[in-house]
């Protein structure tokens, strides 16, 4: 009997040990495939990443584009803490006409890996600081004298008072996803998507957001439960479908990417999260004025239901720019920027690239 339990106990180990060794094995065939996709080539060409000083703290930002006369995109991911480095296939596309660069924000990515969690500058108005500080390096290292600023959701919570401050670093803002003013955003979404389970019929989905109850939520764990509802019931053709097949392995299978890095992404989500949501949940963007010296661009959704679309046509006429214009992206939501990035893309190029090549 000892025999057969010990046979038994080395075959499941030893199972065990061929299924780590494929999984393995597949993952790097995958960052391998993924890197060569990811290939820069061009010989004006830029593909660096490196970890910066930036607000006290090392900070990873990542350079690339197929030609470093092109004007620069710096984005600002959203999240809070979710990294968009894994998601560099998605805008390959772009680095043919602009360097694109990304910042893992503090509790984010790398940065937040590198560091004790998010180091001490967690709030939107030291990372806002840390923001401006990296564009003041992005033009020192590409001797540019101004980016054009990209933020997506939480994003825009940064973007906004960058440009504010320092509208000289800035050729032009692009906000997608814009958060406007959260409280009223929350309860927009929460009765939007309440209403879409219903026209569906699904007694689950409803028996969960009644359980969570209509905002403000206090705690991370609720407004996940809402966020997770409003992406599985997202149309197709907006937003399902990326999100369903990319968000979860982008992580994994990213070149350059160790699996401390793949833990670290998610680990820095739930961190960041539950970190800012006070400062998330109280947001207002009609607190900084509505004067700004920046051309402003909101490229936004149609279908987005994370930050309606509706609230972005109420505050765009409020404000005051050089140059300003609202773009709806017809068939697409939340996270245009990444499942429909060659829309996304097509406008960048149209609209605001121009601004930056006629200096």
């Amino acid at each position: 009997m000892v025999k057969i339990v010990s046979r038994s106990v080395l075959v499941v180990i030893g199972l065990l040990l061929i299924a780590l060794i494929s999984g393995l094995t597949y993952r790097s065939v995958r960052q391998h495939r993924n890197a060569r996709a990811l290939a820069i080539h061009t010989p004006n060409g830029i593909e660096e990443s490196m970890f910066v000083t930036i607000g006290g703290i090392d900070q990873w930002v990542q350079f690339r584009g197929e030609d470093r006369n092109n004007p620069v995109v710096l984005m600002l991911h959203g999240g809070p803490g979710s990294s968009y480095v894994p998601f560099t296939f998605a805008f390959r596309a772009w680095e043919k006409y602009f360097t694109v660069v990304q910042w893992d924000q503090p509790g984010a990515g790398k940065t937040f890996g590198r560091n004790d969690r998010g180091g001490s500058g967690m709030t939107i108005d030291r990372m806002a600081q840390d923001g401006i500080e990296v564009a003041e390096f992005i033009c020192k290292r590409l001797h540019k004298k101004r980016v054009i600023l990209l933020g997506h959701s939480w994003g825009t919570i940064l973007g906004l008072p960058m440009v504010k401050r320092r509208p000289d670093l800035f050729y032009a803002y692009v906000g997608t996803g814009q958060i406007i003013d959260m409280t009223r955003n929350e309860k927009v979404t929460y009765d939007m998507v309440l209403n879409r389970v219903r026209a569906s019929g699904d007694k689950e989905a409803i028996k969960k957001l009644q359980d969570i109850g209509p905002p403000p939520y206090k705690d991370w764990g609720s407004w996940l439960v809402k966020q997770k509802l409003i992406a599985e019931t997202a149309p197709a053709i907006a937003d399902g479908i990326f999100l369903e097949e990319t968000f979860y392995t982008a992580a994994l299978f990213a070149p350059n990417y160790s699996l401390k890095d793949s833990y670290d992404f998610f680990a820095a989500i739930y961190y960041s999260g539950t970190t800012l949501i006070a400062e998330l949940m109280s947001h207002d963007a009609r607190r900084l004025g509505s004067r700004f010296e920046t051309p402003m661009f909101f490229f936004q959704g149609e279908s987005d239901v994370n930050t309606p679309t509706q609230l972005v046509e109420e505050y765009f006429p409020t404000i005051q720019a050089p140059q300003k214009e609202l773009v709806l992206l017809k068939d697409c939501g939340h996270v245009a920027v990444w499942s429909k990035s060659d829309v996304f893309h097509k406008e960048l190029v149209a609209r605001v690239r121009p601004l930056a090549v006629d200096h």
